[in-house]
């Protein structure tokens, strides 16, 4: 995470430090993952899907967060800019 465009920098929530402790402890289990895969039919204009995605993750600051923990005195995570 950059500090540069971050809007704002918070410390993870109890559940936060607790899914990242065991997301390190054990990285590949896949645990606290979520996928989800979906099949568009028909013509897909892949210009306006992208101008869509970019104002999702421009409205919903969460989709922005990003969290650190390595070299950091406690884990945060932070919001970049639009």
């Amino acid at each position: 995470m950059s500090r540069k465009n971050i809007e704002a920098i918070y410390p993870l929530s109890p559940m936060q430090q607790g899914i990242l402790f065991h997301t390190i402890y054990a990285p590949g289990s896949g645990d606290y993952i979520i996928q989800l895969s979906c099949r568009c039919e028909g013509k897909l204009d892949v210009a306006a899907f992208k101008r869509a995605w970019a104002q999702v993750i421009t409205r919903n600051s969460v989709l922005r967060t990003s969290f650190v923990w390595q070299r950091q005195g406690e884990p945060l995570q932070g919001c970049t800019g639009r």
